[in-house]
């Protein structure tokens, strides 16, 4: 039996709005390097605990098995959510697009109005159902959990999306209900409920922007580095102490050619830092009112 909708969407005001603007474009992005870093460090130490290997090695066959799934992943991704788009009453459509030039995405979208509750289980499923088929999978079949491993993580931290859009939902009281959008949310209240502005130049904005920038260039000027490198006649070069967890990058020539080691890790590490600095620097200072 599908569960009724509190109150008709004539019968409301507009609350507020979730929108894929630029600000929560360069946020996300930052947030999904994050989780990406945390989720690939869970899924290593389920991998170890599963299969007891300190780490593996990827083939090219194991390479392109992999991206295989993560494309299929994604699919089944959005499908999950018209599954339980579905199972509520919608009738999903689906698609994919560019914001703005920058972050590519999938979508599945329904014109029915969802409650709040229903409307996370719909944007968390994706998350909670391919994780746990994927970790029992690795339970399962050991000798296959390496194949996991870029599907489990592109998805976990691909879904920093729908965790942004649930963790702003949740403000909102239980009876609010809401319309989905290609790029964004509109969240429908009573007449008696406060509307909300939900601002996304926050402290994490701040954050992301200055740790996209960080991680991103050093990770570009470490890449073409080398070559240059090489052509002036250095044979070696160490940025950041040696044999340390804050050394950076690492050049040695080899022969006619040469070699280098990028630690994406210190390079995480200094982003993030760097970000925090910014965003504590740029946040806006309180003033303190005298009493007359």
């Amino acid at each position: 039996m599908k569960e009724e909708q509190p109150f008709n969407i004539d019968e409301c005001k507009e609350l507020g709005k979730l929108e894929m603007t630029k600000e929560v474009v360069v946020t996300l992005i930052g947030m999904g390097t994050l989780a990406l870093f945390a989720f690939g460090f869970f899924f290593t130490s389920l991998y170890t605990l599963f299969t007891g290997n300190v780490g593996f090695n990827f083939t090219s066959g194991t390479i392109l098995i992999s991206v295989a799934l993560f494309v299929g992943t994604m699919v089944l991704h959005e499908l999950i959510h018209g599954a339980f788009m579905s199972k509520y009453g919608g009738n999903p459509s689906y698609g994919a697009g560019i914001a703005y030039f920058i972050l590519p995405y999938f979508y599945a979208t329904s014109k029915t109005v969802f409650p709040r509750n229903q409307y996370i289980v719909i944007a968390i499923a994706p998350l909670v159902v391919i994780s746990l088929v994927v970790i029992g999978i690795m339970a399962a079949f050991p000798s296959i959990a390496h194949w996991m491993f870029i599907p489990f993580i592109m998805n976990a931290s691909g879904a920093v999306g729908d965790m942004w859009v649930t963790r702003n939902v949740l403000r909102y009281p239980k009876h609010v209900i809401l319309e989905d959008r290609k790029t964004g949310l509109i969240i429908y209240g009573k007449e008696t409920d406060k509307p909300m502005n939900i601002s996304t130049t926050g402290f994490v904005s701040r954050f992301s922007k200055v740790f996209i920038l960080c991680f991103f260039a050093a990770g570009c000027l470490m890449g073409i580095a080398p070559i240059p490198l090489s052509i002036l006649g250095v044979e070696s070069l160490t940025i950041g102490p040696t044999n340390s967890i804050f050394t950076i990058f690492e050049y040695h020539s080899i022969g006619e050619g040469f070699g280098f080691h990028l630690y994406p890790l210190s390079i995480l590490a200094i982003s993030v830092i760097l970000g925090l600095v910014y965003a504590i620097i740029k946040s806006p200072k309180t003033k303190n009112v005298q009493a007359d």
